[in-house]
């Protein structure tokens, strides 16, 4: 599985087995994994995160609470929780149409998991988040971000497409009418629009 995270989704994985030793906690949570998209900060996930008001140092000073007393050495096993984001974060990326899974997928499968999970919970109950509006943020980001080369004849070319949450929702209904990927649906009615209106790259 973590062959196919990205660098900074498994730098995300390094801190949150960071911070749970840092506890002295004996196991890997959802928890955990939250704290390290955060403190990963480049990811898509933390700058969610952060746009959500959710920092760090709020989510380690919950995790304090409930601090071990001896630390633990050697490899960390993950909660049954844990495991269950990880794989969902599976089939988010899957869903996106994207090949590698990175923070923002991990993110998605905390949120997806019903408040379930501590971490989930931190983020619904305590945080009070409201996780439609977390899901619509994040994949307003992978869209604005995701809508690249394919415009252009290359990897250089990037465009990036503000919308509101409305705007959004809209296309994305619209792409899943037309069985397309968002960001595949928004090139092609971009270019559509570009035809029509006369332009050439002649």
């Amino acid at each position: 599985m973590f062959e196919r995270f990205t660098d900074q989704a498994r730098r995300s994985v390094v801190l949150a087995s960071e911070a749970a030793r840092a506890h002295n906690h004996d196991y890997l949570g959802t928890e955990h994994i939250l704290l390290g998209l955060i403190r990963e900060g480049d990811g898509a996930a933390a700058r969610s995160l952060e746009s959500f008001g959710v920092s760090a140092a709020i989510i380690d000073s919950r995790l304090t609470t409930g601090q071990g007393e001896q630390a633990r050495s050697g490899h960390i096993p993950f909660t049954r929780h844990a495991k269950q984001v990880l794989e969902q974060s599976m089939r988010e990326t899957s869903l996106l149409g994207h090949e590698r899974i990175g923070t923002e997928q991990i993110l998605l499968a905390i949120i997806d998991d019903d408040r379930e999970s501590t971490g989930a919970r931190l983020l619904g109950e305590v945080l009070s988040v409201d996780f439609d509006q977390l899901r619509q943020h994040i994949l307003r980001q992978v869209t604005e971000h995701r809508l690249t080369a394919e415009l252009g004849l290359g990897p250089t070319h990037v465009t990036n497409v503000r919308l509101t949450d409305a705007e959004h929702a809209l296309c994305v209904a619209a792409a899943a009418k037309a069985g397309q990927r968002i960001d595949v649906w928004m090139r092609d009615r971009i270019l559509d629009a570009a035809r029509a209106g006369g332009a050439s790259t002649e």
